[in-house]
């Protein structure tokens, strides 16, 4: 079996020496800086060197490279700026290709620019990954917390604010199960729902690329939910949606995708999982404790079976976008429920 390349051979980066030019460092010496223009890329034929940023007037370093590795490619490709500080942590010796030689090189079809073009294609997935929030659940969901600030007016007041019963508080005890219905045993796949609101956002099976919205009150009611949602079983509506993404992945060799794209998606369908059903349970069980808390309480939540993530939305401010592996723990960090499994 081949192995998938990481690094760049010693018979490498002698190849590299006849398309760019050698440079050497000496220890803490800097290569470049967060916000400069980028126009070379660095490979590392001797030495280690730090990644670092600096928050305020903290050092922190956020990374580490060694010999065989490159680096300052993203910037060079997109016309950026860098987006990080690296210097030399030991005497280190480069070899720097600027953006006109470093472009030939990869377009040159040898062993060398097979190997580099495959690197960065596996770090463009990473970064994709990386800055689509929720999608960096479909593959690395585990321990996954993410928060995203709003505004920070509403936290200030949040403890001033008067609280009213809503719509959902007066239905909530009867809507639970119900919820829990249409994810497990009905035709639905994501549930978003807004407590101030009233309404509950739901999407289909049958029609997955559209939603539908709901008032709370008329999903208590067994008799709307068998007019809207037909029973389907949980694990043929896991098949539905793997029959979508097969169908999906067949187009591919059709459309003109870049790369990285065709294999972060193919990647993605290839390894999807419908979310356990004990964990949509234990979710939507916590949905009254949430509710009811003194001072933060759960204003939003979306969840849905085709990926591990739970969006939450308090009183206070912002979203919080958990892994439902770390949803216990988020609890007992976030709002002192100890025990929650």
């Amino acid at each position: 079996m081949e192995i998938a390349p990481s690094k760049l051979e010693p018979q490498d980066m002698e190849k590299l020496k006849s398309c760019g030019v050698t440079r050497r460092y000496h220890q803490g010496e800097l290569v470049f800086s967060e916000g400069e223009i980028a126009d070379n890329v660095y490979f590392i034929e001797q030495g280690n060197l730090s990644v670092f940023l600096y928050e305020f007037t903290n050092r922190v370093e956020v990374g580490q490279l060694s010999a065989g590795e490159f680096f300052g490619e993203m910037a060079v490709m997109n016309d950026g700026k860098r987006s990080a500080s690296i210097a030399a942590m030991s005497d280190t010796q480069l070899i720097v290709l600027d953006k006109p030689s470093f472009l030939r090189m990869l377009n040159s079809g040898d062993e060398v620019s097979e190997k580099i073009n495959y690197i960065v294609s596996r770090r463009t997935e990473e970064l994709i990954l990386k800055e689509k929030l929720l999608a960096t659940t479909g593959i690395n969901g585990a321990n996954l917390q993410i928060s995203i600030k709003g505004d920070p007016s509403l936290r200030e007041t949040a403890f001033f604010r008067e609280r009213y019963e809503s719509v959902v508080d007066k239905v909530l005890p009867e809507l639970i199960p119900k919820l829990k219905i249409l994810l497990l045993e009905r035709s639905v796949s994501e549930v978003f729902l807004h407590f101030n609101s009233g309404e509950i956002s739901l999407t289909s099976v049958f029609d997955p690329f559209n939603y539908e919205i709901h008032p709370a009150n008329k999903l208590v009611d067994d008799a709307y939910l068998d007019r809207h949602f037909p029973v389907i079983d949980y694990a043929e509506k896991a098949r539905l949606i793997r029959r979508i993404y097969d169908a999906i992945s067949a187009e591919f060799d059709y459309l003109p995708l870049p790369q990285h794209c065709k294999d972060l998606y193919l990647h993605y369908y290839k390894n999807w999982r419908p979310l356990a059903t004990v964990e949509i349970a234990k979710v939507i069980d916590h949905l009254s404790v949430l509710r009811s808390l003194p001072d933060f309480y759960l204003r939003n939540l979306g969840i849905g079976i085709t990926r591990d993530a739970i969006r939450l939305q308090f009183n206070c401010d912002g979203t919080h976008i958990i892994s439902t592996r770390d949803y216990d723990r988020f609890l007992a960090d976030n709002v002192g429920l100890q025990g929650a499994a």
